[in-house]
């Protein structure tokens, strides 16, 4: 699976993303890429181009690399890595001045398509960002989303003929279609490199808003660190905290 991504990532782009300090690189150059590792050995790759049109459209795919197994099945065991979980997605985005008489100065639209979750997502993000200071800035963002699931049949039996009965081949799940609101508030401290996060977020999978705050801090150059809480205050909330080191190129 890791050998079938990156081939993807080949394909669709070229040999004509490179690390960042490659001198042969321009400036305008339309190819970018950033890849983060994490402690557990996984990471993630973004691999994209910018198209020449009046509004910034962009095109590319989203890697997630699953640590490689250990040969020592109870070091697998104990990091619960079993087998090759590398996912990927393809997806597009154009982002054009907001609507004045909202308040909004930025829009973005996306598609995605995820084979890993055979579901595909398009998306709308309407944002406003305001400095406070030299220092501190907000920015003020509403999403609309709608996922569709893929059908999926379920085989019953093996047919022993192309004209079986379709009760003997198998049932076919309807897709399921989610639509997601999606509300934050960030502050971004630009000399701490701090951002602090409030976000609420409604799906017509559950009918119920679930809250999330996040602090997301850079420690040193393009390492940072992430605590988050889901759902606080309820019986049973989600904390994380998360490290990534990002490269650019």
């Amino acid at each position: 699976m890791r050998a079938a991504l990156a081939m993807l990532v080949i394909v669709a782009f070229g040999s004509g993303v490179a690390f960042a300090g490659d001198a042969d690189k321009s400036s305008n150059d339309p190819n970018f890429g950033s890849r983060t590792d994490l402690p557990d050995g996984s990471s993630t790759l973004s691999v994209g181009r910018r198209l020449p049109t009046e509004w910034e459209t962009k095109i590319g795919t989203d890697v997630s690399l699953a640590a490689q197994p250990s040969t020592l099945p109870s070091e697998n065991f104990a990091t619960g890595t079993f087998g090759d979980r590398s996912t990927g997605s393809v997806w597009g985005s154009i982002n054009m001045p907001g609507f004045q008489p909202l308040g909004f100065d930025k829009t973005s639209l996306e598609a995605r398509v995820d084979g890993g979750k055979d579901e595909g997502k398009v998306g709308a993000t309407m944002s406003r960002t305001v400095p406070l200071g030299e220092s501190l800035s907000m920015t003020w963002q509403n999403g609309y989303s709608v996922t569709q699931t893929l059908a999926q049949t379920t085989p019953e039996s093996l047919p022993l003929a192309s004209n079986a009965p379709a009760s003997v081949i198998g049932t076919i799940t309807q897709p399921m279609q989610a639509r997601t609101l999606d509300q934050t508030l960030k502050f971004n401290v630009a000399p701490w490199g701090t951002t602090f996060s409030a976000d609420a977020s409604s799906s017509n999978t559950d009918n119920q808003w679930h809250n999330k705050l996040s602090i997301e801090q850079t420690v040193a150059g393009p390492l940072k660190i992430t605590t988050s809480v889901e759902d606080p205050g309820s019986a049973v909330p989600i904390k994380s905290i998360t490290a990534g080191f990002k490269k650019v190129w």
